[in-house]
């Protein structure tokens, strides 16, 4: 079935009534026709030279930008180039350096030596002087003598001073030099230095430099790679452009073969008849637009339904949350006191081990005395096995204690573990009936599903039934008024969307419940993991309270004999032929 929108005519004053049949050419001339065609290609080849321009601006741009990075790329390399000539002359001006050094070291060690030379000379003149003083003092003879020599000392004297005076002006000017040297020497290091730093940052923009020429060479490539597919997309324009205008050139003839046989064709009793069959259309679109309401209220109850149900749902499953936290924490409290049992547990087996060492240590001691005593020291055995057996009885109620305390431990643990497995059945009943009412959620979406599918499908079926009379009935056209076919569209398109609103939140918030359900499972397991650990720690603990309780009642039963074993010795006492026997303690 076509539907087209009829235009009312500005020069006819009276308005037509809905349901005529509209005899008029759908262009008044060839040259409107085209020139209606003729915009859109026109706008089409406007677009597609701008993308055009667009594209090449792009790419110049690009060349543009890595013209200039070649540039200061090779700015960098001479800048590079002349670091390396300036770290060429300073290393050439520290070997300079280094030589003058090494030749004023030489130098200062000769000015050194010969200040050494001339400090002894001095010395010796010195002690000369003594000398001939203390040969005046002692003789008054030869004095005329004696002044020469002194004057001669004396000018030796003073040539020392005077060459000792030289010889360190000669030194500071060694220093001096020496001083310019070191100088020259750290002067020459640092622009070594100052060199080598800006051989690594040139070194270092050139790489960047580098990475952004490749990076811009991808982009250009990219640039002309979407040039030419901006291209071969205008080509496939202009083609879809030249056969669309051939289709409308067919379609404007066949429009134009069509009217011709409706103007040979038209009769005023077809117009009536085809005026009924509208208003029957007519009536029939409006019982599916009330049908369509019904269903549009219907599927919003349903949907509220399911948003409430499901709000439920995240109410129970933060409350699982929260117990679930609640048994985690219930969980590492009942390990650590596990731990603690189990340490327990191993103290009473290392005192165990101690009392059974010492119980045999102590049979041996008193076999061992008991053999080589006599009748005068069995008094005093008696007394020792006696404050034994008092020690051992304290030690088997210390003992009975513990396994009373690892019993009654054992037992919270158990009520612990049979209070989690409960919590954990309820967690589970929590989470079939969230599945159960998921399963419900979806059956009402698929339900709604369904229902939208129906609607659409009678509306195809009433279209199609609208058509098939239109086309019996001489090919003659349905016109509805604008306001009535934008209002039908618009119902449809509203009563569409929020279908599938209402559908994508149900499916979220299924989404959403099934990870939630997924979490609490995956907690509930390493719940039951917990449990089955702690039952296991629980049996291991009751056993070892069974083995310790089995070692005291052996502990009692060795006692009780050897207590026996002492009343008969002590009735035995006089006679020496009966010799004592072993007591063996099995824990």
């Amino acid at each position: 079935m076509s539907f087209r929108i009829r235009d009312q005519p500005k020069d006819i004053i009276s308005p037509r009534e809905i349901g005529e049949i509209d005899t008029r050419a759908p262009f008044q001339s060839v040259k409107a026709a085209v020139s209606l065609f003729g915009e859109v290609a026109v706008s089409k080849e406007k677009r597609s030279n701008s993308i055009k321009r667009k594209s090449s601006e792009n790419v110049l741009e690009k060349e543009t930008q890595l013209l200039l990075a070649q540039r200061e790329l090779n700015k960098i390399k001479k800048q590079l180039e002349k670091s390396e000539t300036t770290k060429a002359k300073a290393h050439s001006e520290l070997d300079k350096a280094n030589v003058t050094l090494n030749e004023l070291t030489k130098k200062l060690t000769s000015v050194r030596e010969s200040k050494q030379s001339a400090m002894e000379a001095a010395e010796v003149v010195k002690s000369q002087g003594k000398e001939l003083e203390m040969a005046l003092s002692q003789r008054a003879i030869g004095y005329q003598s004696w002044k020469e020599e002194l004057e001669h000392a004396r000018k030796e004297y003073t040539t020392t001073v005077t060459e000792l005076d030289a010889s360190k002006q000669e030194l500071n000017k060694i220093r001096q030099d020496f001083d310019a040297a070191l100088e020259a020497k750290l002067a020459a290091f640092q622009a070594a230095g100052e060199a080598q730093r800006s051989a690594k940052m040139n070194l270092e923009k050139i790489n960047e430099i580098s990475k952004e020429i490749a990076t811009m060479k991808a982009s250009i490539e990219q640039m002309k790679l979407a040039s030419e597919q901006a291209q071969e997309e205008q080509a496939k324009v202009m083609r879809d452009r030249e056969a669309q205008i051939s289709y409308y050139r067919s379609a404007k003839e066949e429009a134009q073969l069509k009217l011709a046989a409706l103007k040979n064709e038209y009769d005023p009793e077809l117009t009536q008849s085809l005026e009924a069959k509208l208003a029957e259309t007519s009536a029939e679109i409006q019982d599916l637009q009330e049908q369509m309401k019904q269903a549009h209220a219907s599927e919003m109850n349903s949907v509220r339904v399911i948003t409430l149900e499901i709000k439920e749902a995240t109410k129970i499953l933060q409350e699982v949350a929260s117990e679930e936290s609640s048994l985690r924490n219930l969980v590492d409290s009942l390990r650590t006191e596990l731990e603690q049992v189990q340490i327990e547990q191993k103290e009473a087996k290392e005192k165990e081990k101690a009392a059974e060492a010492l119980a045999a240590t102590l049979t041996d001691e008193l076999q061992s005395t008991k053999e080589g005593a006599g009748p005068e020291t069995e008094g005093g055995f008696v007394e020792e096995a006696e404050s034994f057996r008092e020690e051992t009885n304290m030690k088997m109620q210390q003992l009975s204690l513990e396994t009373q305390n690892s019993r009654g431990e054992a037992e919270e643990m158990r009520t612990k573990a049979e209070e989690l497995k409960q919590e954990a059945g309820k967690s589970r009943a929590v989470g079939e009936e969230l599945e159960k009412k998921l399963e419900l959620v979806l059956k009402q979406a698929e339900e709604a599903k369904a229902e939208e599918k129906r609607a659409i499908e009678e509306m195809k079926i009433l279209n199609d039934m609208q058509g098939r009379v239109t086309n019996a009935e001489t090919n003659g056209k349905i016109i509805l008024t604008v306001q009535e076919f934008a209002a039908l569209s618009e119902k449809i398109k509203e009563s569409e969307d929020m279908i599938e609103r209402a559908e994508a939140a149900a499916i979220i918030q299924v989404e959403a419940i099934n990870t939630r359900k997924n979490e609490v499972d995956k907690k509930v397991e390493a719940n039951l993991k917990a449990i089955e650990e702690i039952k296991a720690a629980t049996d291991m603990a009751l056993r070892n309270a069974e083995m310790a309780d089995s070692a005291k009642l052996a502990v009692e039963g060795e006692l009780k004999r050897w207590h026996h074993e002492e009343q008969n010795m002590e009735s035995s006492f006089d006679h020496s032929e009966n010799s004592p026997r072993p007591i063996s303690l099995h824990i």
